[in-house]
């Protein structure tokens, strides 16, 4: 059973570290922030919002190292982003199996990002209608 939840661990790593939607500013364009919070969110140089309630997204802790995502402020993480879950990750986590598939979907995802960026079209009614199938497609991966 260890051996199992090894496997499982570096799976769950593995899927996160592909994807940093939920960091980049794909999925939200805020991260709450509690008050004590905001002073460790300004040492990593995370982008505060004036009121000190929030800090904007894409994250300025968000490390990539070609298709490699990851924290650099992981440890001093802020409570919002601690308690996100996932779909795609809760679904692996839970219910196992292939892990190909969901690096397909996330994949396949940020190949769409790329391309409404490259077009231009990240606002408005277009982008929104991307957004719900994002939520769509990572619900049934």
């Amino acid at each position: 059973m260890l051996c199992t939840n090894l496997v499982r661990d570096a799976e769950l790593t593995t899927l996160c570290q592909s994807c940093g939607l939920c960091c980049d500013g794909s999925l939200f364009g805020r991260v709450p922030l509690l008050p004590a919070e905001v002073p460790l969110a300004r040492k990593h140089r995370l982008h505060v919002v004036a009121s000190g309630s929030a800090m904007e997204q894409p994250c300025a802790a968000l490390a990539d190292d070609d298709g490699n995502r990851t924290c650099t402020a992981y440890e001093d993480r802020p409570a919002a982003c601690g308690a996100f879950d996932c779909v795609l990750l809760a679904r692996h986590r839970s219910e196992g199996g292939p892990l190909a598939p969901r690096l397909e979907a996330v994949r396949r995802v940020r190949a769409l990002l790329a391309t409404v960026e490259a077009s231009g079209l990240r606002s408005g009614s277009d982008y929104d209608e991307l957004v719900q199938r994002i939520a769509a497609d990572f619900a049934r991966a």
